[in-house]
Protein backbone atom coordinates (compact mmCIF):
# COMPACT_ATOMS: atom_id res chain seq x y z
CA UNK A 1 0.00 0.00 0.00
CA UNK A 2 1.34 3.49 -0.89
CA UNK A 3 0.74 5.57 2.09
CA UNK A 4 1.81 8.84 0.49
CA UNK A 5 -1.04 8.16 -1.60
CA UNK A 6 -3.41 8.24 1.00
CA UNK A 7 -3.93 12.19 1.59
CA UNK A 8 -5.96 14.52 3.97
CA UNK A 9 -7.77 16.01 0.40
CA UNK A 10 -8.76 11.95 -0.64
CA UNK A 11 -9.94 10.94 2.75
CA UNK A 12 -11.99 14.38 2.46
CA UNK A 13 -13.41 13.55 -0.71
CA UNK A 14 -14.03 10.03 0.61
CA UNK A 15 -16.21 11.12 3.76
CA UNK A 16 -18.12 13.09 1.48
CA UNK A 17 -19.22 10.55 -0.92
CA UNK A 18 -19.95 8.68 1.88
CA UNK A 19 -22.42 11.37 4.01
CA UNK A 20 -23.98 12.87 0.95
CA UNK A 21 -24.56 9.78 -0.89
CA UNK A 22 -23.77 10.60 -4.06
CA UNK A 23 -21.14 12.17 -6.36
CA UNK A 24 -22.69 15.52 -7.11
CA UNK A 25 -23.88 15.70 -3.46
CA UNK A 26 -20.41 16.04 -2.04
CA UNK A 27 -18.91 17.91 -5.27
CA UNK A 28 -21.07 20.80 -4.54
CA UNK A 29 -20.52 19.87 -0.31
CA UNK A 30 -16.71 20.63 -1.26
CA UNK A 31 -16.91 23.19 -3.88
CA UNK A 32 -14.75 21.14 -6.35
CA UNK A 33 -16.49 19.21 -9.83
CA UNK A 34 -17.52 15.61 -10.07
CA UNK A 35 -14.92 14.36 -12.29
CA UNK A 36 -12.33 15.53 -9.76
CA UNK A 37 -14.58 14.05 -6.96
CA UNK A 38 -14.12 10.14 -9.22
CA UNK A 39 -10.70 11.11 -9.65
CA UNK A 40 -9.76 11.58 -6.12
CA UNK A 41 -11.61 8.51 -5.41
CA UNK A 42 -10.47 6.05 -8.10
CA UNK A 43 -6.91 7.10 -7.01
CA UNK A 44 -7.59 6.23 -3.06
CA UNK A 45 -9.09 2.73 -4.07
CA UNK A 46 -6.12 1.97 -6.23
CA UNK A 47 -4.16 3.29 -3.19
CA UNK A 48 -5.67 1.04 -0.37
CA UNK A 49 -6.52 -1.75 -2.57
CA UNK A 50 -10.25 -2.04 -1.61
CA UNK A 51 -13.43 -1.36 -3.20
CA UNK A 52 -15.03 1.73 -1.52
CA UNK A 53 -18.34 2.17 -3.36
CA UNK A 54 -20.44 0.03 -5.59
CA UNK A 55 -22.03 1.93 -8.40
CA UNK A 56 -25.65 -0.21 -9.32
CA UNK A 57 -27.65 1.14 -11.90
CA UNK A 58 -26.68 5.07 -11.50
CA UNK A 59 -26.84 4.35 -7.68
CA UNK A 60 -23.60 4.12 -5.41
CA UNK A 61 -23.69 1.85 -2.11
CA UNK A 62 -20.84 2.42 0.13
CA UNK A 63 -19.04 -1.37 0.39
CA UNK A 64 -18.24 -3.04 4.23
CA UNK A 65 -14.56 -1.56 3.65
CA UNK A 66 -16.16 1.74 3.18
CA UNK A 67 -18.34 1.80 6.36
CA UNK A 68 -15.54 0.56 8.80
CA UNK A 69 -12.95 3.26 6.44
CA UNK A 70 -15.33 6.03 7.28
CA UNK A 71 -15.83 5.32 11.26
CA UNK A 72 -11.70 5.24 11.45
CA UNK A 73 -11.21 8.32 9.54
CA UNK A 74 -14.40 10.77 9.64
CA UNK A 75 -12.51 12.39 12.56
CA UNK A 76 -10.54 13.91 9.51
CA UNK A 77 -13.20 15.46 7.79
CA UNK A 78 -14.39 16.95 10.69
CA UNK A 79 -11.41 18.38 11.71
CA UNK A 80 -10.68 20.21 8.49
CA UNK A 81 -13.92 21.56 8.71
CA UNK A 82 -13.57 22.92 12.82
CA UNK A 83 -10.12 24.12 11.49
CA UNK A 84 -11.33 25.70 8.30
CA UNK A 85 -13.77 27.91 11.09
CA UNK A 86 -11.35 28.34 13.22
CA UNK A 87 -9.10 29.78 10.03
CA UNK A 88 -11.90 32.14 8.95
CA UNK A 89 -12.61 33.46 12.45
CA UNK A 90 -9.18 34.04 13.05
CA UNK A 91 -8.88 35.51 9.64
CA UNK A 92 -12.09 38.24 9.93
CA UNK A 93 -10.80 38.94 14.19
CA UNK A 94 -14.04 37.15 15.15
CA UNK A 95 -11.79 34.45 17.33
CA UNK A 96 -7.83 34.94 18.63
CA UNK A 97 -5.70 35.62 21.06
CA UNK A 98 -5.24 39.15 21.83
CA UNK A 99 -2.21 40.52 24.05
CA UNK A 100 -2.34 44.00 25.25
CA UNK A 101 0.51 45.92 27.59
CA UNK A 102 -1.38 49.21 29.15
CA UNK A 103 -0.22 51.78 31.54
CA UNK A 104 -1.57 51.35 35.09
CA UNK A 105 -3.77 54.82 35.22
CA UNK A 106 -6.14 53.82 33.28
CA UNK A 107 -6.12 50.53 34.32
CA UNK A 108 -8.96 51.05 36.89
CA UNK A 109 -12.00 52.57 34.99
CA UNK A 110 -10.82 52.98 31.17
CA UNK A 111 -9.46 49.42 30.18
CA UNK A 112 -12.10 47.26 31.95
CA UNK A 113 -15.18 49.44 30.63
CA UNK A 114 -13.18 48.76 27.13
CA UNK A 115 -12.36 45.21 28.01
CA UNK A 116 -16.33 45.04 29.01
CA UNK A 117 -17.38 45.76 25.31
CA UNK A 118 -15.21 43.96 23.11
CA UNK A 119 -16.03 40.78 24.70
CA UNK A 120 -19.81 41.17 24.44
CA UNK A 121 -18.32 41.49 20.67
CA UNK A 122 -16.19 38.84 20.65
CA UNK A 123 -17.10 36.41 23.64
CA UNK A 124 -14.61 33.62 22.31
CA UNK A 125 -11.73 36.08 22.06
CA UNK A 126 -8.69 35.07 24.69
CA UNK A 127 -7.59 38.11 26.00
CA UNK A 128 -3.74 38.68 27.63
CA UNK A 129 -3.72 41.52 30.27
CA UNK A 130 -0.67 43.16 31.73
CA UNK A 131 -0.15 46.57 33.65
CA UNK A 132 3.25 47.71 32.41
CA UNK A 133 4.94 50.86 32.00
CA UNK A 134 5.66 52.38 28.56
CA UNK A 135 8.87 51.34 27.93
CA UNK A 136 7.89 47.68 28.80
CA UNK A 137 5.28 47.90 26.70
CA UNK A 138 7.62 48.89 24.02
CA UNK A 139 10.03 46.62 24.40
CA UNK A 140 7.21 43.78 24.59
CA UNK A 141 5.77 45.10 21.38
CA UNK A 142 9.37 44.83 19.45
CA UNK A 143 9.87 41.52 20.68
CA UNK A 144 6.62 40.57 19.43
CA UNK A 145 5.46 39.88 23.30
CA UNK A 146 2.12 41.77 23.15
CA UNK A 147 0.08 42.98 19.81
CA UNK A 148 -0.88 46.04 21.62
CA UNK A 149 0.47 48.56 24.13
CA UNK A 150 -1.53 51.51 25.20
CA UNK A 151 0.96 54.52 26.75
CA UNK A 152 0.41 57.81 27.46
CA UNK A 153 2.90 61.25 27.58
CA UNK A 154 6.41 61.20 25.27
CA UNK A 155 7.09 57.37 23.83
CA UNK A 156 9.86 56.79 21.12
CA UNK A 157 8.30 55.07 18.77
CA UNK A 158 8.98 55.96 15.38
CA UNK A 159 9.47 52.58 14.18
CA UNK A 160 6.21 51.27 15.57
CA UNK A 161 2.78 52.73 14.20
CA UNK A 162 1.04 54.45 17.18
CA UNK A 163 -2.50 56.27 17.23
CA UNK A 164 -3.53 58.71 19.34
CA UNK A 165 -6.97 57.71 20.75
CA UNK A 166 -7.23 60.44 23.53
CA UNK A 167 -6.07 63.07 25.81
CA UNK A 168 -5.45 63.68 29.53
CA UNK A 169 -3.37 66.40 31.65
CA UNK A 170 -1.14 66.60 34.76
CA UNK A 171 -2.05 68.22 37.73
CA UNK A 172 -1.24 68.88 40.96
CA UNK A 173 -2.58 67.01 43.86
CA UNK A 174 -1.98 68.19 47.31
CA UNK A 175 -3.42 67.89 50.91
CA UNK A 176 -5.52 71.21 52.00
CA UNK A 177 -2.53 72.21 54.48
CA UNK A 178 0.49 71.82 51.61
CA UNK A 179 1.51 75.24 50.39
CA UNK A 180 -0.49 76.39 47.42
CA UNK A 181 -3.40 73.97 47.89
CA UNK A 182 -5.79 77.03 48.05
CA UNK A 183 -4.52 78.29 44.75
CA UNK A 184 -6.89 77.93 41.65
CA UNK A 185 -3.93 77.22 39.53
CA UNK A 186 -0.22 76.37 39.95
CA UNK A 187 2.75 77.57 37.39
CA UNK A 188 6.06 76.59 37.20
CA UNK A 189 7.47 79.28 39.29
CA UNK A 190 5.48 77.98 42.31
CA UNK A 191 6.55 74.73 41.90
CA UNK A 192 10.38 75.89 41.86
CA UNK A 193 9.20 77.87 44.85
CA UNK A 194 7.61 75.40 46.96
CA UNK A 195 8.29 72.03 45.85
CA UNK A 196 6.77 68.94 45.58
CA UNK A 197 6.54 65.96 48.34
CA UNK A 198 7.15 63.50 45.66
CA UNK A 199 8.83 63.64 42.39
CA UNK A 200 8.51 62.11 39.16
CA UNK A 201 11.57 60.87 37.00
CA UNK A 202 12.19 62.93 34.29
CA UNK A 203 13.53 59.93 31.58
CA UNK A 204 9.54 58.66 31.82
CA UNK A 205 7.08 59.80 29.46
CA UNK A 206 5.33 61.99 31.88
CA UNK A 207 8.19 62.92 33.72
CA UNK A 208 9.67 64.61 30.32
CA UNK A 209 6.63 66.42 29.92
CA UNK A 210 6.58 67.71 33.47
CA UNK A 211 10.27 68.50 33.23
CA UNK A 212 9.56 70.78 30.11
CA UNK A 213 6.97 72.21 31.58
CA UNK A 214 9.27 73.85 34.01
CA UNK A 215 11.58 75.01 32.01
CA UNK A 216 14.39 72.63 33.01
CA UNK A 217 14.42 74.16 36.17
CA UNK A 218 14.01 71.87 39.52
CA UNK A 219 11.74 72.32 42.21
CA UNK A 220 13.26 72.92 45.32
CA UNK A 221 13.82 69.50 47.54
CA UNK A 222 12.91 68.81 51.19
CA UNK A 223 14.64 66.50 53.23
CA UNK A 224 13.45 63.24 52.78
CA UNK A 225 13.19 63.62 49.04
CA UNK A 226 11.03 60.94 47.58
CA UNK A 227 11.28 59.62 43.74
CA UNK A 228 8.27 57.43 42.55
CA UNK A 229 9.02 55.79 39.59
CA UNK A 230 5.11 53.93 39.20
CA UNK A 231 2.20 56.35 38.82
CA UNK A 232 0.36 53.60 41.10
CA UNK A 233 2.23 54.08 44.03
CA UNK A 234 2.66 57.97 43.95
CA UNK A 235 -1.42 58.34 44.78
CA UNK A 236 -1.11 56.12 48.43
CA UNK A 237 2.07 57.50 49.42
CA UNK A 238 1.10 61.13 48.51
CA UNK A 239 -2.05 60.63 50.82
CA UNK A 240 -0.15 58.85 53.44
CA UNK A 241 2.67 60.93 53.95
CA UNK A 242 0.46 64.33 53.16
CA UNK A 243 2.81 65.31 50.24
CA UNK A 244 2.34 67.11 47.14
CA UNK A 245 2.67 65.16 43.47
CA UNK A 246 1.77 66.40 40.07
CA UNK A 247 0.58 63.50 38.61
CA UNK A 248 -1.77 62.24 35.69
CA UNK A 249 -5.25 63.25 35.87
CA UNK A 250 -6.47 60.20 35.68
CA UNK A 251 -4.71 58.91 38.58
CA UNK A 252 -5.69 61.82 40.61
CA UNK A 253 -9.37 61.60 39.92
CA UNK A 254 -10.10 58.59 41.37
CA UNK A 255 -9.18 60.18 44.86
CA UNK A 256 -9.77 63.64 44.70
CA UNK A 257 -12.26 65.14 47.57
CA UNK A 258 -11.59 66.77 50.33
CA UNK A 259 -8.72 64.73 51.62
CA UNK A 260 -6.75 65.53 48.96
CA UNK A 261 -7.12 68.33 46.28
CA UNK A 262 -6.70 68.92 42.59
CA UNK A 263 -4.93 71.88 41.35
CA UNK A 264 -4.51 72.78 37.50
CA UNK A 265 -1.13 73.70 35.88
CA UNK A 266 -0.54 76.98 34.72
CA UNK A 267 0.19 77.13 31.63
CA UNK A 268 -1.94 73.48 30.74
CA UNK A 269 0.29 70.44 30.16
CA UNK A 270 -1.68 67.84 28.11
CA UNK A 271 -0.17 64.17 26.88
CA UNK A 272 -1.82 62.15 24.65
CA UNK A 273 -3.22 58.84 25.17
CA UNK A 274 -1.56 56.37 22.39
CA UNK A 275 -2.28 53.08 20.81
CA UNK A 276 0.44 51.10 19.48
CA UNK A 277 1.04 48.32 17.60
CA UNK A 278 3.72 46.55 15.22
CA UNK A 279 1.68 46.65 12.49
CA UNK A 280 -1.41 49.11 11.68
CA UNK A 281 -4.18 48.71 13.74
CA UNK A 282 -6.36 48.30 10.70
CA UNK A 283 -4.72 44.76 10.06
CA UNK A 284 -5.22 43.78 13.28
CA UNK A 285 -9.04 42.96 14.21
CA UNK A 286 -9.59 42.69 17.94
CA UNK A 287 -6.46 45.42 18.56
CA UNK A 288 -8.35 47.55 16.39
CA UNK A 289 -11.72 47.00 18.48
CA UNK A 290 -10.45 46.96 21.62
CA UNK A 291 -8.78 50.35 20.18
CA UNK A 292 -12.00 51.71 19.19
CA UNK A 293 -13.51 51.22 22.59
CA UNK A 294 -10.56 52.58 24.51
CA UNK A 295 -11.03 55.74 22.47
CA UNK A 296 -14.94 55.52 23.30
CA UNK A 297 -14.61 55.35 26.50
CA UNK A 298 -11.54 57.77 26.88
CA UNK A 299 -13.92 60.08 25.33
CA UNK A 300 -16.61 59.17 27.50
CA UNK A 301 -14.84 60.19 30.96
CA UNK A 302 -12.94 63.87 29.40
CA UNK A 303 -16.02 64.85 27.42
CA UNK A 304 -13.89 65.03 24.49
CA UNK A 305 -14.39 64.06 20.89
CA UNK A 306 -12.59 61.07 19.73
CA UNK A 307 -9.49 62.01 17.53
CA UNK A 308 -10.75 61.86 13.72
CA UNK A 309 -7.75 59.97 12.89
CA UNK A 310 -8.69 57.16 15.20
CA UNK A 311 -11.95 56.84 14.42
CA UNK A 312 -10.62 56.33 10.72
CA UNK A 313 -8.19 53.80 12.02
CA UNK A 314 -10.78 51.97 14.17
CA UNK A 315 -13.41 52.01 11.51
CA UNK A 316 -10.51 50.73 8.57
Amino acid sequence: MDHRAITLQRMQVFCAVYEHGSFSAAARALSISQPTVSKHLRDLERALGMTLFILDHGRITPSNEAGWLYHQSKFLSEGVRELSKRIEQFRTGAERQLSVGCVGMLTRHHLPHAVARIMEQMPDLSLNLWVQTAIEQLSAIRAGQIDLGICVGMVDCADLHAVRIGQGKLVMMAPPEAPGADMACITPQDIVEYGVGIDVPYDRPLGKLYHNWLGGRAPSQAAGRIVAYSLQVMVPLAQQLRRTVVIDSFSASAVAGDDMRLIDLHPEVTFDVLAISARPLDQLGPARDLTKAMQSVLAATTGQHPPDSVQKHADA
